[in-house]
Protein backbone atom coordinates (compact mmCIF):
# COMPACT_ATOMS: atom_id res chain seq x y z
CA UNK A 1 0.00 0.00 0.00
CA UNK A 2 1.11 3.54 -1.14
CA UNK A 3 0.58 6.60 1.58
CA UNK A 4 0.74 10.08 0.47
CA UNK A 5 1.21 12.78 3.35
CA UNK A 6 0.81 16.21 3.48
CA UNK A 7 -0.42 19.13 5.19
CA UNK A 8 -2.95 21.33 4.11
CA UNK A 9 -1.09 24.59 4.58
CA UNK A 10 1.05 26.64 2.99
CA UNK A 11 3.74 28.35 5.46
CA UNK A 12 7.21 27.26 4.94
CA UNK A 13 7.37 26.71 9.00
CA UNK A 14 4.48 24.97 9.07
CA UNK A 15 3.14 22.94 12.25
CA UNK A 16 1.41 20.60 10.23
CA UNK A 17 3.58 19.72 7.65
CA UNK A 18 5.92 19.02 10.79
CA UNK A 19 3.29 16.65 12.03
CA UNK A 20 2.81 15.11 9.19
CA UNK A 21 6.52 14.68 8.06
CA UNK A 22 6.82 12.71 11.40
CA UNK A 23 3.50 10.79 11.27
CA UNK A 24 5.26 9.48 7.94
CA UNK A 25 7.88 8.78 9.19
CA UNK A 26 6.07 5.84 11.51
CA UNK A 27 4.86 4.44 8.19
CA UNK A 28 5.96 1.82 5.48
CA UNK A 29 5.94 3.04 1.76
CA UNK A 30 4.69 6.36 2.59
CA UNK A 31 6.28 9.90 0.45
CA UNK A 32 5.63 13.41 1.84
CA UNK A 33 4.63 16.05 -0.47
CA UNK A 34 4.11 20.08 0.05
CA UNK A 35 1.34 21.18 -1.50
CA UNK A 36 2.86 24.63 -2.06
CA UNK A 37 4.85 22.40 -4.83
CA UNK A 38 1.92 22.68 -7.14
CA UNK A 39 1.70 26.56 -8.56
CA UNK A 40 -2.54 26.79 -8.46
CA UNK A 41 -3.91 29.65 -8.91
CA UNK A 42 -6.84 30.86 -6.85
CA UNK A 43 -10.49 29.02 -8.36
CA UNK A 44 -12.29 31.19 -10.51
CA UNK A 45 -14.88 29.92 -13.02
CA UNK A 46 -13.69 32.45 -15.94
CA UNK A 47 -10.01 30.78 -15.35
CA UNK A 48 -11.41 27.26 -16.21
CA UNK A 49 -14.02 28.46 -18.93
CA UNK A 50 -11.11 30.30 -20.86
CA UNK A 51 -8.16 28.38 -20.05
CA UNK A 52 -8.83 25.01 -18.69
CA UNK A 53 -8.05 23.07 -15.81
CA UNK A 54 -4.01 24.30 -14.82
CA UNK A 55 -1.38 21.92 -16.08
CA UNK A 56 -0.36 22.14 -12.17
CA UNK A 57 -4.00 20.52 -10.73
CA UNK A 58 -3.46 17.52 -13.33
CA UNK A 59 -0.08 17.00 -11.82
CA UNK A 60 -1.23 16.93 -8.58
CA UNK A 61 -4.37 15.04 -9.43
CA UNK A 62 -1.68 12.48 -10.98
CA UNK A 63 0.52 12.62 -8.64
CA UNK A 64 -2.22 12.03 -5.81
CA UNK A 65 -3.79 9.20 -7.92
CA UNK A 66 -0.45 6.93 -7.20
CA UNK A 67 -1.67 6.39 -3.76
CA UNK A 68 -3.90 4.16 -2.22
CA UNK A 69 -4.03 6.10 1.45
CA UNK A 70 -2.95 9.71 2.60
CA UNK A 71 -1.95 11.21 5.83
CA UNK A 72 -4.07 14.38 5.96
CA UNK A 73 -2.82 17.51 8.73
CA UNK A 74 -4.97 20.40 8.27
CA UNK A 75 -4.18 23.96 9.74
CA UNK A 76 -7.11 25.69 11.32
CA UNK A 77 -7.36 29.67 9.91
CA UNK A 78 -10.35 31.23 11.62
CA UNK A 79 -12.30 27.78 12.72
CA UNK A 80 -11.48 26.50 9.03
CA UNK A 81 -9.44 24.61 6.92
CA UNK A 82 -6.96 27.11 5.66
CA UNK A 83 -8.23 28.48 2.23
CA UNK A 84 -5.05 27.54 0.37
CA UNK A 85 -6.03 23.48 1.13
CA UNK A 86 -9.37 24.88 0.26
CA UNK A 87 -8.48 25.96 -3.16
CA UNK A 88 -6.41 22.45 -3.72
CA UNK A 89 -9.51 20.40 -3.42
CA UNK A 90 -11.76 22.93 -5.51
CA UNK A 91 -9.49 22.37 -8.36
CA UNK A 92 -8.88 18.88 -7.81
CA UNK A 93 -12.55 18.70 -7.83
CA UNK A 94 -13.29 20.48 -10.95
CA UNK A 95 -10.40 17.72 -12.79
CA UNK A 96 -12.03 15.26 -11.27
CA UNK A 97 -15.62 15.25 -8.74
CA UNK A 98 -14.37 11.40 -7.47
CA UNK A 99 -10.65 12.80 -7.26
CA UNK A 100 -10.51 11.02 -3.76
CA UNK A 101 -12.31 7.67 -4.86
CA UNK A 102 -11.44 4.33 -2.85
CA UNK A 103 -8.91 6.53 -1.31
CA UNK A 104 -8.41 5.73 2.85
CA UNK A 105 -7.23 8.86 4.57
CA UNK A 106 -5.87 9.27 8.33
CA UNK A 107 -6.94 13.14 9.21
CA UNK A 108 -4.75 14.90 11.44
CA UNK A 109 -4.91 18.50 12.97
CA UNK A 110 -2.49 20.66 15.48
CA UNK A 111 -2.30 24.10 16.66
CA UNK A 112 -0.55 26.02 19.29
CA UNK A 113 -3.15 25.87 21.31
CA UNK A 114 -5.18 23.22 23.36
CA UNK A 115 -8.11 22.42 20.93
CA UNK A 116 -5.42 21.19 17.90
CA UNK A 117 -7.26 22.96 15.13
CA UNK A 118 -10.18 20.49 16.19
CA UNK A 119 -12.65 22.87 13.79
CA UNK A 120 -10.77 22.38 10.92
CA UNK A 121 -10.31 18.65 11.74
CA UNK A 122 -13.97 18.39 11.73
CA UNK A 123 -14.54 20.40 8.45
CA UNK A 124 -12.07 18.11 6.54
CA UNK A 125 -13.99 14.56 8.00
CA UNK A 126 -17.14 16.19 6.17
CA UNK A 127 -15.67 17.62 3.21
CA UNK A 128 -13.45 15.04 1.78
CA UNK A 129 -16.08 12.19 1.76
CA UNK A 130 -17.90 14.50 -1.10
CA UNK A 131 -14.96 13.89 -3.44
CA UNK A 132 -15.08 9.89 -2.59
CA UNK A 133 -12.62 9.83 0.48
CA UNK A 134 -13.34 7.52 3.12
CA UNK A 135 -11.94 9.08 6.39
CA UNK A 136 -11.00 6.16 8.60
CA UNK A 137 -9.26 7.98 11.18
CA UNK A 138 -8.81 11.38 12.62
CA UNK A 139 -6.72 12.84 15.98
CA UNK A 140 -6.13 16.59 16.51
CA UNK A 141 -3.22 17.37 18.41
CA UNK A 142 -3.32 20.65 20.91
CA UNK A 143 -0.11 22.55 22.46
CA UNK A 144 2.08 21.45 19.48
CA UNK A 145 4.90 23.78 20.95
CA UNK A 146 4.55 21.80 24.10
CA UNK A 147 4.39 18.05 22.90
CA UNK A 148 6.68 17.94 19.94
CA UNK A 149 10.44 19.03 20.05
CA UNK A 150 13.32 17.52 17.84
CA UNK A 151 10.85 16.75 14.74
CA UNK A 152 8.95 14.32 17.08
CA UNK A 153 6.04 14.23 19.94
CA UNK A 154 7.67 13.99 22.80
CA UNK A 155 4.57 13.13 25.01
CA UNK A 156 4.24 9.25 25.44
CA UNK A 157 0.28 8.88 25.40
CA UNK A 158 -0.11 11.06 22.07
CA UNK A 159 2.73 9.56 20.41
CA UNK A 160 0.88 5.57 21.58
CA UNK A 161 -2.69 7.64 20.27
CA UNK A 162 -0.93 8.16 17.26
CA UNK A 163 0.42 4.95 16.58
CA UNK A 164 -3.03 3.00 17.86
CA UNK A 165 -4.35 4.92 14.84
CA UNK A 166 -1.41 4.21 12.68
CA UNK A 167 -2.40 0.83 13.23
CA UNK A 168 1.02 0.34 14.95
Amino acid sequence: MKIIAFAGSNSKGSINHQLVSFTSSLLENSEIIRLNDYSLPMYNIDIEENEGIPKEVKRLAKDLAMADAYVISVAEHNGNVSAFFKNCLDWLSRNDRNFLKGKKIILLSTSPGGRGGQNALQAAAKMLPYFGGEVVGEKSIGSFNTVFRDQKIIDEVILDDLKTLLGN
